[in-house]
């Protein structure tokens, strides 16, 4: 089955994107990433490789001609996307064309009538990620028509799609966590006394100072630990509130804000748990990963998605606040066996997303939009 994934912007640094095209080829599909975008396509990052299987068509792409490139500068300003699209899809004939974002869809549907099967997937919180298509819906309830399916990652998540889309099918398919074996997962039993975040330093959802808030009423019980925070950096002001609250309270020793890094997997096995104080997430593979790793895990009650992941007790600790907080990083910190046995039901739980078991939904679904030629 040829599939078309369609994304605007940033291809070749989204993680997610690479290694879910990968597993689509891996599974005997023919795979075109297709984007239409002159300056934010992205360079593929040193940890990832992408199938030689794997088609990626530019639209409008930098070239090495000078003139060449005023011209589709130019005209990625003055010709919509959409009519590239157009060409495109009547060239390539996919059998499923796969939407990242909303802005996808209307570039695949604007002034088209294909007929071609549309999956418009949904990479967080549906009332979040469609609120520009509720703002719009005047004029592109035309496209959001043409979707046949819409994919969430949650089963929750299911009624969160809004009702004036009139939507036709919604699947829930969470993505896909890579595998350890039993023998892979970190070694818990050797404590290495540290405390990681991985999220970008950003204060509204991801929310970096509760872990710091938390940490600090019980640091001075445990002045052998420390707490790193590992992520983009772009909000110095933001920074500054937290380094200054670091300052204050004499953490300098303990906790650190670490900035961006590539090695994720080596940051997990150097911890001995995860705190996750995020406001919520879609599905959050920093989260999972951690888990499938084996790391036990801290987060809010309130927090979507981080609530269903976290089991209350089973795989980590579920709190309402930060005072909360503060009492189950120190029960962990105070007890290697908790976190042991925290972490390997951790790990057992994200089997339940292994690539097989995910992409085997995503077969399931295309074969359901697309039935061979003698059904």
């Amino acid at each position: 089955m040829k599939i078309m994934l369609v994304r605007d912007r940033n291809v070749l640094n989204n993680n997610w994107l690479i290694y879910f095209a990968n597993l689509l080829t891996e599974s005997g599909h023919e795979v075109i990433i297709a984007c239409d975008t002159y300056s934010k396509f992205g360079k593929l990052a040193p940890n990832l490789a992408l199938d030689e299987k794997v088609r990626i068509i530019n639209l409008n792409a930098k070239t090495d001609s000078g003139i060449k490139n005023i011209y589709r500068k130019i005209r990625s300003k003055l010709i919509p996307a959409w009519f590239r699209f157009k060409k495109l899809i009547k060239a390539e004939k996919p059998d499923v064309i796969v939407c990242y974002f909303p802005v996808d869809l209307c570039n695949v549907t604007r002034f088209q009538n294909h007929g071609i099967p549309i999956i418009q997937m949904v990479h967080g919180r549906p009332c979040l990620v469609t609120k520009k298509l509720i703002k719009k819906l005047w004029y592109s309830k035309s496209c959001v028509r043409q979707i046949d399916t819409w994919q969430v990652l949650l089963e929750s998540y299911k009624e969160d799609v809004d009702k004036r889309f009139e939507p036709k099918n919604i699947v829930s398919i969470a993505n896909p966590v890579k595998q350890y074996s039993d023998d892979e997962i970190v070694d818990l039993s050797d404590e290495k006394k540290c405390i990681i975040y991985i999220a970008r330093i950003e204060k509204n959802i991801k929310r970096p100072h509760l872990l710091v808030e938390a940490f600090e009423k019980v640091a001075k019980d445990f002045p052998d630990w420390r707490v790193e925070i590992w992520g983009m950096r772009k909000y110095p002001d933001y920074d500054k509130e937290i380094e200054d609250f670091i300052t204050t309270h004499g953490l300098e020793n303990q906790v650190k804000l670490m900035g961006y890094a590539d090695n994720v997997e080596e940051i997990y096995r150097h911890a001995d748990m995860q705190a996750f104080p995020s406001k919520g997430e879609g599905f959050s593979l920093a989260l999972a990963d951690a888990m499938s790793l084996g790391l036990p895990e801290i987060g809010f009650k309130d927090a979507y998605s981080v609530n269903e992941v976290i089991k209350d007790g089973h795989n980590g600790y579920l709190v309402k606040d930060v005072d909360e907080f503060a009492k189950r990083l120190g029960e962990l910190m105070a007890n290697k066996e908790l976190r042991i046995r925290l972490g390997k039901n951790a790990h057992e739980d994200m089997k339940a997303y292994a690539p097989e078991k995910i992409i085997a939904k995503w077969n399931e679904l295309f074969g359901a939009l697309v039935p061979p030629p003698h059904a």
